[in-house]
């Protein structure tokens, strides 16, 4: 990102329908935004969307509001977004994992609260999520987390009171690198 760019985070939620992907993307590319990353998914037919796009200077916040607003205006759905400036200081986007980032894969029964109780474990030992993906298949409820660990936290500490926590919260754990979980299901196939 060139110094006189300003990265912005938009987040985005609709009815999914044919086209929208497109709307979105080309509202930012008129702008003359860069999409940095992006994250899409549909859950109960709504399409939701976060990304992170660096727009050249003179693009405001009110700007990026304003173009979103003729999309929508243009819309058979009504598309629901927020801007927000991403602060200078914060590094925005990060070219590799770090050595801390693990994937958390937690599987159980289908049942209320069983997201709450992965991600409080999480939170009572100071484990960031980076991202999560959850899913229920023949009533068993999965979740991947993809979570930074503290780097003074021994990473066979952190094994042990999970597996604790996942026995007494009749839970199956996995917990692997990133390298690892990236290597073992990463299918790398010719594009031609």
């Amino acid at each position: 990102m060139d110094e006189t760019q300003q990265q912005y985070v938009i987040s985005i939620m609709c009815r999914d329908r044919v086209g929208l992907v497109y709307e979105i993307t080309n509202a930012i590319s008129e702008l003359g935004g860069n999409i940095a990353d992006l994250r899409q998914s549909v859950l109960c037919g709504y399409f939701t969307m976060i990304l992170l796009a660096a727009f050249p200077a003179n693009v405001s916040k009110r700007t990026i509001e304003r173009k979103f607003a003729e999309v929508d205006s243009k819309s058979e759905t009504v598309i629901d977004t927020a801007v927000e400036k991403v602060p200078p200081q914060l590094p925005a986007t990060a070219t590799s994992a770090p050595e801390n980032v693990y994937v958390l894969t937690a599987t159980g029964s289908d049942r209320v609260g069983l997201v709450a109780t992965v991600t409080g474990f999480c939170a009572e030992h100071n484990i960031l999520i980076l991202d999560a993906s959850t899913a229920v298949s023949a009533g068993e409820y999965v979740m991947i987390l993809m979570i930074e660990l503290d780097d003074r936290r021994a990473i066979g500490q952190v094994r042990t009171e999970l597996q604790q926590y996942a026995e007494a919260n009749n839970l199956k754990v996995v917990l692997q690198h990133h390298d690892i979980f990236q290597a073992v299901n990463e299918i790398n196939l010719p594009l031609f």
